[in-house]
């Protein structure tokens, strides 16, 4: 008889462990449904605001924690530091800031053209160039125009230009460094060493706002 009573027993707690489980997973089904459906979701929003308050679901909270962690993510992330460029580019085979009032910046185009070479110009003259003769004075350390780089090196004036062409060199200082590497070695060592024009004018005569002319 006390076997029975206990097997009874026994059972009685088990249906009643199950009927808990199943209360369970009943009572988490609902309350997941009533904060993820967006029927049950949009109901909760107009009751609350009837009375005043407002209503975030679950998952709008989610999306507004992970747009509050990126943007301050993004606000500890360092900000890049602006590459400011060179004047001169490698990538160009010549170019010379001068002015169209200066005559050995017109000698300076002549030489390049003679030898059908592809040049920038820049007009130091334009409003828009003239804050590039301070930079240009402090960089190359000359005080005359033109300034003429070659494959981005800065080689001095027109003077400059006029003796790397007398020596047979403006070919080998037109190349890019893919070009020159295919060279044999012993073309492969010259060097293009810069001729800054560092002569000075007479201070009376001088422009204070730019360097002066080649002369």
């Amino acid at each position: 008889m006390a076997s029975l009573s206990k097997r009874a027993t026994e059972k009685l707690f088990a249906a009643l462990n199950r009927a808990d489980e199943i209360g369970g997973e009943i009572r988490d089904y609902v309350q997941d449904k009533v904060v993820t459906d967006p029927r049950y979701v949009n109901a909760r929003k107009r009751i609350a605001k009837l009375l005043g308050r407002d209503y975030e679901s679950r998952a709008e909270q989610a999306n507004a924690a992970a747009t509050k962690e990126r943007k301050a993510a993004a606000a500890a992330a360092p900000t890049p530091v602006k590459q400011d460029k060179g004047l001169g580019d490698a990538s160009i085979k010549a170019q010379i800031y001068g002015k169209k009032s200066c005559p050995w910046t017109g000698r300076a185009i002549t030489l390049l053209e003679r030898h059908k070479v592809d040049f920038d110009y820049i007009d130091l003259e334009e409003p828009e160039h003239e804050p590039k003769l301070v930079r240009l004075a402090h960089e190359t350390h000359q005080n005359t125009v033109p300034y003429v780089y070659l494959r981005g090196q800065f080689v001095g004036g027109f003077n400059a230009l006029s003796e790397i062409d007398r020596l047979g060199q403006l070919p080998f200082a037109l190349m890019s460094t893919e070009e020159r590497a295919q060279l044999p070695a012993h073309q492969r060592s010259v060097e293009i060493v810069a001729r800054p024009n560092t002569d000075e004018v007479a201070p009376a005569e001088q422009d204070p706002r730019a360097p002066v002319p080649e002369s």
